[in-house]
């Protein structure tokens, strides 16, 4: 295992090191003095607020400055708990389980892009945050996208994560999504399709398991308003500290749009992954480390 994690290491600051005098558009700014973030075995702990119209529930834990994390089209808030105590006493991590997703209450509509910004707004304000630093997967990239356009004053910092500024089509037949095609069909379809060939079962399993809580209804209309989603050019507006992260082998988020991100957000830092879309599965210890320095750059 020490053996292990001293090649993903040695791996990830290979990646770095060659962004550094890399002089291609996905160099970034270098990503140096790597901090020691927490090894605390604390449990995150899950409880449910009642906001304005919708329920949701969230996972928290350590203590600090917070940091919210927002998941994806086909994901919930359970593939970050590993990362919500990971940089206390410095930062506390609250992941969100989106309107209609994991334990979050499930309204007749609502699972948009829009909608989801004005949610995450709402738990911030009933948390009492008034300036987190967010952190987007996939689908939550865009939406954060979306959030720190229209609410500016609201990010102390950035994290966009194997995301897109455009449309990002996962499915061509959405109207089908329900009937004839189940839920669990198109989401393990889409999920399956986010890890490269041959990948042990046990690394997405967790994944998959959560599927059942969220219904045909939320995924037919998050992935219609991903299909429509268009930031592009835009995000020169952004002026937070913003972390770009990107799978080499992600087909769908890839490098080149990753790179057109960056280019648009002035200061703002890309590094990539050798992994496909999920490179929080892929390379978990990787995204710690990469995500901790960012974070630790934010305290000098």
């Amino acid at each position: 295992m020490i053996n292990h994690r001293l090649f993903v290491l040695g791996l990830l600051l290979l990646i770095i090191g060659c962004a550094e005098t890399s002089t291609t558009p996905l160099s970034g700014q270098a990503l140096s003095g790597l901090p020691a973030t927490s090894q605390t075995t604390t449990q995150p702990t899950r409880r449910t607020l009642s906001l304005d119209g919708v329920t949701l529930s969230i996972l928290e834990a350590g203590t600090g400055e917070p940091v919210i994390y927002v998941h994806g089209v086909v994901t919930t808030s359970n593939i970050f708990p590993k990362y919500l105590a990971a940089y206390s006493p410095a930062y506390r991590g609250i992941a969100v389980d989106l309107r209609g997703y994991g334990d979050s209450e499930n309204p007749p509509t609502g699972s948009n892009i829009s909608q989801f910004v004005k949610d995450l707004i709402a738990l911030a304000d009933r948390l009492k945050i008034e300036k987190p630093v967010w952190v987007g997967v996939s689908m939550g990239g865009m939406i954060l996208q979306q959030l720190a356009l229209e609410h500016p004053d609201r990010v102390k910092a950035l994290v966009l994560v194997s995301t897109t500024d455009g449309a990002m089509i996962l499915d061509r037949d959405l109207p089908s999504i329900g009937n004839p095609r189940t839920n669990a069909e198109v989401s393990k379809k889409i999920l399956l399709e986010s890890f490269p060939a041959g990948t042990n079962p046990q690394l997405y399993q967790p994944l998959l398991d959560r599927i059942p809580t969220w219904n045909a209804s939320v995924l037919r209309e998050a992935l219609t308003s991903m299909s429509v989603f268009n930031k592009h050019g835009q995000l020169s507006a952004i002026t937070a500290p913003t972390l770009i992260m990107v799978g080499a082998k992600d087909d769908v988020a890839t490098p080149a749009i990753a790179a057109g991100i960056q280019a648009q957000i002035a200061g703002s830092r890309l590094v990539q992954f050798e992994t496909d879309h999920f490179m929080m599965a892929e390379d978990p210890e990787g995204f710690r480390r990469v995500l901790g320095e960012f974070l630790h750059t934010l305290k000098k």
